[in-house]
């Protein structure tokens, strides 16, 4: 026996059961409640749910998007101050994997840059790898302070220090190695820069008869015919070696500035100076000062009997005739002629 339906405009103060009939109580177990609004999940779908549901599942009252009470408490429970340290530490611990990689020569971009002159303004010093650099010679790897630091006595002194006792270099990288050995490479040139100035001192004061001292560099334009006898004597070289060693000084002074000061900080070394000059011997100052122009930005990566000689050789203005026995014979732009000789080695 089904109730009858609830009349429509009931009032709502008025008890919902109080028009239902009593329920006889022979009747109570065919009796069934009146549903007012849609099921929201059917049998079916409800015993899905529970067959799907297991003891090892999540609870299915927890709807997605809410905390599970295992869980561990949410971040505003934690240190923030420690969160940020331990990001940082990750940080930097990348960063210097990526640079001890970088440093032992373990990377394709190191490699590339290693096989590149070092030191002021060459590529093998235009990029520094991010990380620590603890040991001494720290200063000393790629683009570091020391690895673009002109030749001078101080960066001997650097040098000297990064290596450690007895030249152990504990703790220093392959990269930190490289770098010291071309901050030597620079300081030799320096050197041998800082030695040609004292050769030049010499010239100024042993002028050739009728050849005074002129012009800015205040040399003369020969030296006294002994001279070469003197430097080579206490030097203990031949006058071969003590001929070129005045030539060369008196070239970097009258003829070639930017290769003295190139020279001098290290940037070319006294065997690249000496190309220089040979190749410019039978210019005058102004014409070698241009000719030198040409080369002097990249002669401190070039190797040397590089293509600079053979691009002033082959300089559509300049034309040279090889003569027997091995003689050149050079037109400069401006017309004139000279004859070099090949170099004659003492035996």
């Amino acid at each position: 026996m089904h109730p009858e339906p609830a009349p429509a405009d009931r009032e709502r103060d008025e008890d919902p059961a109080s028009g239902a009939p009593e329920p006889v109580e022979d009747e109570v177990e065919a009796w069934e409640p009146v549903v007012t609004r849609p099921d929201p999940m059917s049998a079916a779908d409800l015993q899905a749910l529970l067959d799907a549901v297991t003891d090892d599942d999540e609870p299915w009252w927890l709807q997605e998007g809410d905390p599970d009470p295992d869980d561990p408490p949410p971040p505003e429970d934690y240190d923030l101050r420690e969160i940020a340290a331990e990001c940082r530490q990750v940080a930097q611990d990348q960063a210097r994997a990526t640079a001890d990689a970088a440093r032992l020569g373990t990377t394709g971009a190191l490699a590339a840059i290693a096989a590149a002159r070092r030191g002021p303004g060459q590529p093998g010093s235009a990029q520094v790898f991010p990380g620590e650099y603890p040991g001494r010679a720290a200063q000393f790897a790629s683009g570091m302070l020391f690895d673009v630091m002109p030749g001078r006595s101080e960066l001997a002194t650097f040098a000297d220090e990064a290596a450690g006792e007895q030249d152990s270099f504990d703790g220093a990288s392959d990269d930190e190695v490289l770098g010291i050995l071309c901050a030597w490479d620079r300081v030799e040139a320096h050197a041998a820069a800082r030695k040609c100035a004292a050769v030049a001192q010499l010239i100024r004061r042993r002028p050739a008869s009728g050849y005074p001292p002129k012009g800015p560099a205040k040399m003369p334009a020969a030296w006294d015919e002994f001279t070469a006898t003197e430097l080579g004597t206490v030097l203990a070289q031949s006058r071969w070696a003590a001929d070129n060693m005045l030539g060369l000084a008196h070239d970097l002074e009258v003829k070639l500035p930017g290769t003295k000061a190139a020279f001098l900080n290290g940037i070319i070394t006294q065997e690249k100076a000496e190309i220089i000059a040979h190749a410019v011997a039978v210019l005058d100052p102004a014409e070698a000062r241009a000719t030198e122009a040409l080369v002097l930005g990249r002669a401190g990566r070039l190797t040397p009997k590089c293509r600079h000689d053979h691009r002033l050789k082959q300089h559509p203005r300049w034309k040279v005739e090889q003569l027997p026995g091995g003689t050149f014979r050079w037109t400069t732009p401006s017309g004139r002629q000279y004859l070099t000789e090949p170099t004659r080695y003492p035996i």
